[in-house]
Parts: C-alpha cells; sequence; structure tokens
C-alpha cells in the first residue's frame, strides 16, 4: 500500500513540472512572436500613410516636364490642360498607392546624397491634401540586383530609405499612358461597300456591285474580285484597333511631324450602321392622334359608370321600397329619427304608411321599373365591356410602341490617314478628320497596303449561268458545233408555301443576263434543266380571320431543252459539260504577254440571251498547265482539269463513244470474219488433197 502511494505522488509531481514547463515555453513563444513582430515593425516601418479621398492633388516629372493633376469634384482633371483626356482609373491608381508605404531598409545620418543619386532625382512626387499639408517624395537610384529604389521625404536626404522598385513604377510613362484612349470605330463587315485604297505604293478600290457580287479597279481596268480576299479584306476592318495614343488635339501646322500633312496613304470605307430611328412630324400627329382618341374613351368610360351608378341607386331605392311595404322595420337611421321625434322626411317611411291596395299597385310598378332597370344595366354594361376592351387594347398598342425602338440603317464613311512610321513598330493615323493621333500596328495596316489589283483578281476562267446562256459556239478537233438553247415558260398558280418560303424565294439572287468579259457575273453551277423565275408582281396578303402563315402564289418556271447542229442534245450529258466548263478555276494568271505558235485545241464562244459574246481559247502551256485566253487574260488551268472538260465534250458530240466502239470490234463482224477464215483454210486443204 505504501509503495502505491509512493508512485502515485511521483506521477502527480511529474505532471506538474511537465504543465508548468508547457505553460513557460508558451509564453516564451508568445514573447518571441511579439519581440519578432516589433523588430519586423522597426525594420519595415510605413514612412506613408495617406488616405486617397483627402489627395487634392498630385505632381510628378512626366517626359521630364513637371505635370499637376488635381480634384475637380469627383473628377481628376491636369491643372493646365483641362480638356485633356485624363484616365481617371489610372490617377486613382496613383493616389491609392499613396494609402500605406513601407521602407525595407532605413539609412540614417547619410552626409551625400549623390550617392544615391538623389541631389539630382530621377523623379519627384508632390502629394498635397485637402488641409494644404504636402508630401514630397524625391526617386533616386535603382538598383537592378536587388530590385530596390532609394528614396527620401521632403527633401531630407540625410536619411534614405530603401522601397521595392515597383512602389513607384505606375509613376512612369508618357503624358498619354496617363489619357484615356479613344475607341476605333465599330465597323459591321457585312455592312461594308465599298474601301478605297490611295497610297505611294498602290491604289485599287474593292466594291460590290448592284447583284451584291465584289469588284476590283485598279489601273483603269474594272473586273471581277475574288469574293473571298475582298470579304476577309472587310472582315479585317472589324478587328483593327489603335496600338497607342499620341495627340488629343493636333494643330494643322502639326500634322508635319506625324507625316500626316502629305499621308502616306489614305484608306476610305463605305459602309453602313443601325441608328435609332427619328420620330417625323406625320408620326407625332399620329401619336397625337391616338392620345385623343384614348382620352375620349377614357371619358366615354367614365360617363358610362356614372350611368351604372345611377342606375344602381335606382334599384337600391326599389328594393328598399319593397321591404318596407313588406311590413319590415326600416333602416337603422329611420328608426333613430322617429325616436327623437321628429317628423321624417323620408320617401320610405312615407311609403311605409300607405294602404295595402296601393302597396300592391306600388309592388307591381316597381317591378315593372326594376326590369327596365336591369333591361338599361345590362345594356349599359355590355357597353362599358366594348368600351373597356378597346381602352386596353388602345392602352396595350401605346404601351408596345413605346417599349418598341425604331432603328434604320444609315450610310457612312471611315476615312483613315496613314502617315510615317511610328517608334512603336506602327504607323501614324488620323481618323474622320479628327485632331486626336494614334498609332495602328504596321501588320494591320498591310492588309490594306501594298496591294495591287491584281491581288484581288477572282481566278474562275468564265461564269454565264445556263438560264442567260442562248447558243454556244465549240471549235474541237478542226470541226465546229453550235449549241442553242430553247426556253418553254409555264405558270403554276395556287401554290401554297408559308412565309419562310415565300421571303426565300423573294430573296433569291438572279443572275445577271449580261455576259462577263471574263468573270464579271457570279453563280455556282449551271442550272438543271428546269428553272424558277421570279414571282408575279401581284401581292400575296394573309386572310384577316386566318392566324395561318401559308400563303397562296403563283410561280412561273422555265424548262431549258438544248440542240446541238440542230439535233436534240441529252441536257444531264450537255450540263455535264457545262459546269465544268463555266466552274474552271485557274492556279494563276499570267501579267506578260501571252503568243502560241500552235492553234487553240478548243474555242467556246459564249452568247447570252441578250446578245453578248465572250471566247474563251484553250492552248498547251507546259507539262502541267493550260493557257485559257480570254481577250488578254491568261489563265493557267491544271492539265488535267482541261482534258476531263475535253472529254466531256467529246460525250457530248458522241465522240467518244464512237472512239470507244471502234476500240471494240463488233460481235456480227468478228462472226463474219471467222467464218470466212474457216472457209478459206478448208479451200486451201482441199487445193492441197
Amino acid at each position: 500500500m505504501k509503495k502505491k502511494s509512493v508512485n502515485l505522488i511521483t506521477a502527480v509531481g511529474v505532471l506538474v513540472v511537465l504543465s508548468g514547463a508547457y505553460v513557460g515555453v508558451k509564453a516564451y513563444v508568445a514573447k518571441q512572436e511579439a519581440a519578432d513582430a516589433e523588430s519586423a515593425e522597426k525594420e519595415n516601418p510605413e514612412i506613408i500613410s495617406i488616405a486617397s479621398a483627402d489627395v487634392k492633388s498630385i505632381k510628378f516629372v512626366i517626359d521630364k516636364k513637371e505635370v499637376t493633376f488635381e480634384k475637380d469634384g469627383d473628377s481628376w482633371v491636369k491643372s493646365d490642360e483641362t480638356d485633356f483626356p485624363v484616365d481617371q482609373d489610372k490617377i486613382d491608381t496613383l493616389v491609392n498607392s499613396m494609402n500605406s508605404i513601407k521602407a525595407e531598409r532605413t539609412l540614417e545620418n547619410v552626409e551625400d546624397a549623390s550617392e544615391y543619386e538623389l541631389d539630382q532625382p530621377d523623379n519627384t512626387i508632390t502629394v498635397t491634401t485637402e488641409d494644404g499639408e504636402t508630401t514630397v517624395i524625391q526617386l533616386g537610384m535603382e538598383n537592378d540586383s536587388t530590385s530596390q529604389e532609394y528614396i527620401d521625404l521632403n527633401k531630407d536626404s540625410s536619411t534614405v530609405y530603401v522601397v521595392s522598385n515597383s512602389t513607384f513604377s505606375s509613376f512612369k510613362g508618357t503624358l498619354y499612358d496617363f489619357a484615356k484612349s479613344g475607341v476605333f470605330p465599330t465597323v459591321d463587315s457585312s455592312t461594308v461597300s465599298k474601301i478605297s485604297v490611295d497610297g505611294k505604293d498602290s491604289s485599287y478600290v474593292v466594291e460590290k456591285d448592284e447583284n451584291n457580287f465584289w469588284n476590283i479597279t485598279g489601273d483603269g481596268e474594272t473586273e471581277k474580285a475574288d469574293s473571298a480576299k475582298a470579304t476577309s479584306l472587310a472582315s479585317a476592318l472589324s478587328s483593327m484597333a489603335y496600338s497607342s495614343y499620341v495627340n488629343y488635339n493636333c494643330a494643322e501646322d502639326e500634322f508635319s511631324q506625324y507625316g500626316l500633312d502629305k499621308p502616306y496613304a489614305e484608306i476610305i470605307v463605305d459602309y453602313q450602321k443601325e441608328v435609332e430611328k427619328e420620330s417625323t412630324d406625320d408620326e407625332n400627329e399620329a401619336e397625337n392622334g391616338d392620345e385623343e382618341v384614348s382620352e375620349a374613351s377614357e371619358n366615354e368610360n367614365q360617363g358610362d359608370e356614372t350611368a351604372d351608378s345611377e342606375t344602381d341607386g335606382s334599384e337600391s331605392l326599389d328594393e328598399d321600397v319593397d321591404s318596407e311595404t313588406d311590413g319590415n322595420e326600416s333602416s337603422d337611421e329611420d328608426v333613430d329619427s322617429e325616436t327623437d321625434g321628429s317628423e321624417s322626411s323620408d320617401e320610405n317611411v312615407d311609403v311605409a304608411d300607405t294602404e295595402d291596395s296601393e302597396v300592391v299597385e306600388n309592388e307591381n310598378t316597381d317591378e315593372t321599373a326594376d326590369d327596365n332597370v336591369k333591361a338599361e344595366d345590362t345594356d349599359v354594361t355590355e357597353a362599358d365591356d366594348a368600351a373597356e376592351v378597346e381602352a386596353a387594347d388602345t392602352e396595350s398598342t401605346e404601351s408596345s410602341g413605346e417599349s418598341e425602338t425604331e432603328t434604320e440603317m444609315v450610310d457612312r464613311e471611315l476615312v483613315i490617314q496613314v502617315g510615317d512610321q511610328s517608334s512603336d513598330g506602327g504607323r501614324y493615323v488620323r481618323v474622320n478628320d479628327s485632331n486626336e493621333i494614334y498609332t495602328i500596328s504596321e501588320d494591320s495596316l498591310d492588309t490594306f497596303l501594298g496591294k495591287t489589283n491584281a491581288d484581288f483578281w477572282d481566278l474562275t476562267v468564265s461564269y454565264l449561268s445556263a438560264n442567260n446562256l442562248d447558243t454556244l459556239d465549240v471549235n474541237y478537233g478542226g470541226e465546229d458545233y453550235i449549241v442553242n438553247v430553247s426556253r418553254e415558260t409555264s405558270e403554276d398558280e395556287n401554290v401554297e408555301t408559308s412565309d419562310d418560303e415565300t421571303e426565300n424565294e423573294d430573296t433569291t439572287d438572279s443572275t445577271s443576263s449580261d455576259v462577263a468579259d471574263g468573270n464579271d457575273v457570279e453563280g455556282n453551277a449551271a442550272d438543271d434543266n428546269t428553272s424558277s423565275g421570279d414571282l408575279t408582281g401581284e401581292d400575296t396578303e394573309n386572310t384577316d380571320d386566318s392566324s395561318s402563315t401559308a400563303s397562296t402564289t403563283s410561280s412561273t418556271s422555265v424548262t431549258l431543252s438544248y440542240t446541238l447542229n440542230g439535233k436534240d442534245l441529252d441536257s444531264t450529258t450537255f450540263t455535264t459539260f457545262y459546269n465544268k466548263l463555266i466552274n474552271m478555276t485557274a492556279q494563276k494568271r499570267l501579267t506578260d504577254e501571252f503568243k502560241s505558235n500552235a492553234d487553240p485545241e478548243m474555242t467556246v464562244k459564249f452568247t447570252d440571251i441578250d446578245g453578248n459574246e465572250m471566247e474563251v481559247k484553250y492552248y498547251s502551256y507546259d507539262t502541267n498547265y493550260y493557257a485559257a485566253v480570254i481577250n488578254k487574260k491568261v489563265y493557267l488551268v491544271n492539265k488535267m482539269t482541261v482534258e476531263e472538260l475535253f472529254q466531256a465534250f467529246e460525250s457530248v458530240t458522241g465522240e467518244k463513244e464512237e472512239n470507244e466502239n471502234a476500240e471494240t470490234t463488233d460481235p456480227e463482224t468478228n462472226a463474219s470474219t471467222d467464218n470466212a477464215e474457216t472457209e478459206t483454210t478448208e479451200a486451201s486443204e482441199d487445193a492441197e488433197e
């Protein structure tokens, strides 16, 4: 027992010692942390603490000039140029950086400020608060190896502080780094109709025609442009943006320093922009008229409500009379009046004092009157309901008109004047005669500059829709062939279509009947035998009693048929050849003069329904290409593509089949030949015997 007590006492003692040790260690750690915090605070003291809301102005050096931004109400302005477009966020950032600045090291008792380049500071920042107190910060040498910077406060260079060189990095830059830059005009590429480029290196015009096809004009000639290339040029406008802001108010005599007095190039873009439609006087009058009608309806409604009220009153009176003639007590007010001994003037009481016969008569009369009143009430109620519906419809219409904003497309012009090269790798630009000068990267401008009309040429050799073809003259293999096109028109009436289908038909592009000078007319493949014409000029409207989107129209269809040298020609065979002919695309175009010592292997002359002609000649050029020549235009086409065209035409003339038949011997001929050879052999054998 004694031994157990000793062990217990020992354990308790050890526990007490351990608890004391824990408390001691914990106290030591807390003390050490406090000491470290105090030491850190001493090592990194807060040297600047200015509440941003208290800052009235901030001055510092930009481009070797002192610039002051001061608070004007809720906005920052440049003190000596109040029109300067100050970037409010940029200045707010500068001011907020003054909330708390700590030093990483403090150097005291400095005797030579030049040691830290504080005798000629790189920048001097002066912050003035609303109460007039100023804080001056001089920025000295930067230590690139430690990423630190030396500063002093209030021009006291005896104490130098070491801060991170990122502390005041936002104060560096040019004046226009603190300006709110404009945005390059937004242009929807789908609305661009014309792009003109007039430069020192080249000039050209890319423009849409009445059929919405792109054409290129350059060196005095206009021809069809490659649709993809022209569209890409228009799309480049959507991504164009300013690189840097240079001058917000450039005077005319200053244009020369940017090369804009005599621009390197000028780009003019015609496009459309959607804007809110302005209301006309007629529309205002119509709106006023609607308001007057609405007010009249409201007055009418008020009159009807009054009539209802009066009628209801008559009904109530009749009910009172009926109730009182039945011997019922009067209302509380009537009873009170009789209790006071006062004579009542109430008609209800007088009626109650009449004889029974008179009561019966009154009842009959009242019932008749009630029926009339109820009938009138019914009529009035129905009229009120109709008026209320009309008023609701009017209000709904007016509300709908107010909520929907009408827009319209208006023509706009974008003018970009391009000047000298800038230091940021772009060129100076001036947009729409603005006095603001910006730079745009040369990569963006190169999309437009340094191009020629040849860069936009369409490489389709020839195109004419079969719908507009009258005759096709072909010389091939020394033989002349002529294909004539006949048309049979028929009209289909009472064709039921949806509004969407009708809209699609109305918006279908019609191919120009003019033969292109090489390729002025654009389309897809040759049309099938039957082509759909335009809808009739009769307008089709939906009936008033139907919400269906279906409509009844009449359509015109044209059936094409072909003859070759006066003989009927299979339409499928011809269109197979014709598709190859009009969809032929060259690899490139020659700009040099082309001369051939040999005759063309094929000559094709198109004549359209208006009598316009176009002739294409195919020459063997080299082992890889045929030369397709149209007037002075020379297209180099893959040789295999042209040979496939020749084979397709041989199918049209039947020459291909004849050649195939010639290669394959006729079975009857073979049989006759075999018999003759047998007979000859037998005769020879007989002679030998």
